[in-house]
């Protein structure tokens, strides 16, 4: 049985002996509650917990033995204090916290951990590290139960979180957090301050590292779960300040412009709302390179090929580079292919010219010969000559050329682009019933929700383009209404229409597209419906729409109610045009 009972008076420390263990009895509900003696003066703030990877725990079990890994105080410690403790203090009613007694969980140990999970070795605040072999609540409970059985105080204890120093001692203030056991399930639960749900922040750069001198990085933060508050970058020790932040996405975008050489980007995220814990970011390494002078590298092999090769099967090549500017250090390096050849025989600076003697076989051909400058002054960079094909023939074969002759009788074939439009087309517009919404729809713009316009709705068929050019350039058919005449003038722009590529009967080659949607005014104010010079009905890229394509439209016109009844007639003009 582990022993070891301190006072919590002045943050002095008395030992007592205790002779037997009691349990708390009774079966009491275990709902959340306040503290009776909350909220507590003059303390510093909370605490958080953690377990041994890191994530943020707001319980355990009675017999966890240390109670939790890690213990992170919600602020900073005194100055110059470097260690911390955490310490179990029983509640008595009508006391002070101050005089209540207590005990340490286990010894007290250095601030920051370097040793700990990443999240945890980046914090500023003070932190206690608990080991395997320090006391378990239920060591605690066993010599200072809480047998309180009044309202705000029944199985609640208090973890406190104190800092000292080398010339400092320990401070008589605190960080703390309530918690309620459950004798029945062997559990502990962190019940004030209320558990902050936490945050994690990840950071990403674009473009990607490394970059050329002078490019603007994008510092792009995720917080997760997105919450209220704010995101600063650092590079370094450095505040880059606040970035763009939307709490409801909790994405924060930051545009920074680095001098050259190597940073270290982080992101910080400081919660506004009590629910959500703060977090930081891991570092991200990012690399800005002063631009290089480009150099330039060609090669040429001697003799030119092809080459017969000896008895083996083999020919001596001499390769020979030239690198440009010229009075570069540096070094040339030989390939076949992914083969390295080795260096350069000679390689001469102040002319640029490099040698190399290689054998090729015959087996081997055709060789593919690649010659590449690295230089060494940290001012230029590399460069890969053209590769050179080399044949090497086996020895004793011969070669003849013989004369391939065709005549073409034939003129060029040019093709042509076409568009067909069958005989008789028309479009002709039936109006939905009026009595319906669909027939009589409220604007959407209009918060009286008067009606405007009556619905007309017809299809547009009959329509193909032929493309037979060999080019493939490529064709936009577009298409502009008229105003529409009868008893009064209906604007153009009260026409709409919704293109698709008919597939039946269709050959056209590649990818095509239909035009986007175009609506009347009446149904989108800012639209200027098929009075536009330019709606498209489908197009062919460069490449593609070699064959036929049938082209279809719905076709809607939203007529202002106000008109008088009759027929209405406009002309639709269909025009097929290409680069």
């Amino acid at each position: 049985m582990k022993i070891r009972i301190r006072s919590a008076l002045a943050g002095a420390a008395a030992t007592a002996v205790v002779t037997g263990i009691m349990l708390v009895g009774g079966t009491p509900a275990y709902a959340a509650v306040t503290p009776g003696w909350e909220p507590e003066a003059n303390v510093l703030g909370a605490i958080s917990f953690y377990n041994a990877s890191g994530v943020p725990v707001t319980g355990g079990t009675l017999s966890s033995s240390p109670v939790a890994v890690y213990a992170a105080a919600s602020g900073p410690g005194r100055t110059g204090d470097t260690k911390a403790q955490l310490r179990a203090y029983t509640p008595q009613v009508g006391v002070p916290p101050a005089s209540w007694t207590g005990d340490t969980l286990g010894s007290a140990t250095n601030y920051p951990n370097s040793g700990a999970p990443a999240n945890i070795a980046s914090l500023t605040v003070p932190v206690a590290t608990g080991v395997n072999g320090d006391f378990s609540m239920n060591d605690y409970i066993g010599g200072l139960p809480n047998n309180s059985a009044t309202a705000g105080y029944q199985n609640l204890y208090e973890l406190r979180l104190y800092t000292s120093g080398p010339t400092t001692g320990v401070n008589v203030l605190y960080y703390r957090a309530d918690i309620e056991v459950n004798p029945t399930a062997g559990t502990w639960t962190v019940v004030y301050p209320v558990p902050a749900t936490p945050t994690s922040t990840t950071l990403a750069d674009s473009p990607a590292s490394p970059a050329p001198s002078g490019t603007a990085v994008t510092l792009t933060a995720t917080v997760s779960p997105a919450a209220a508050g704010a995101v600063h970058f650092f590079d370094g020790a450095t505040d880059l300040g606040a970035g763009t932040y939307n709490a409801a996405t909790g994405v924060a975008t930051k545009s920074v412009s680095p001098t050259d050489g190597v940073h270290s980007f982080t992101a910080q995220f400081t919660s506004s709302d009590v629910a959500f814990t703060n977090s930081n970011s891991a570092a991200v390494s990012y690399t800005l390179a002063a631009a290089l002078t480009p150099t330039n590298t060609t090669l040429s092999a001697s003799p030119a090929s092809p080459v017969s090769g000896d008895a083996s099967g083999h020919a001596s090549v001499t390769l020979t580079t030239n690198v440009t500017p010229t009075g570069l250090a540096g070094g040339v390096h030989v390939f076949d292919g992914a083969t390295d050849l080795g260096a350069a025989d000679t390689y001469t600076a102040a002319t640029g010219v490099a040698t190399k003697v290689v054998s090729l076989a015959a087996a081997g051909s055709p060789h593919h010969i690649v010659a590449t400058f690295t230089p060494s002054d940290g001012t230029h960079s590399s460069s890969t000559s053209a590769v050179v094909n080399y044949v090497v023939l086996p020895a004793n074969y011969g070669t003849s050329g013989i004369p391939v002759q065709a005549t073409d009788n034939t003129d060029p074939y040019a093709g042509a682009l076409t568009l067909q439009v069958a005989v008789a087309t028309s479009v002709n517009l039936v109006q939905v019933d009026p009595t319906t919404p669909a027939g009589h729809p409220v604007q959407a713009t209009d918060p009286t929700g008067h009606r405007h316009a009556w619905v007309f709705n017809g299809n547009l068929s009959g329509v193909s383009v032929s493309d037979t050019r060999p080019a493939q350039s490529g064709w936009t058919l577009n298409g502009q209404a008229a105003d529409f005449t009868g008893p009064t003038t209906v604007s153009a722009k009260n026409l709409g229409w919704t293109p698709a590529l008919v597939t039946a009967g269709s050959d056209a080659e590649g990818t095509l597209q239909a035009g986007a949607a175009v609506n009347p005014m009446l149904q989108t104010a800012t639209s200027n419906g098929l009075a536009a010079p330019g709606s498209t009905l489908a197009s062919a890229g460069a490449g593609n729409g070699l064959g036929s394509q049938n082209i279809s439209a719905a076709v809607t016109l939203r007529m202002p109610d106000t008109n008088p009844k009759g027929t209405y007639n406009t002309t639709l003009t269909l025009t097929l045009v290409s680069p």
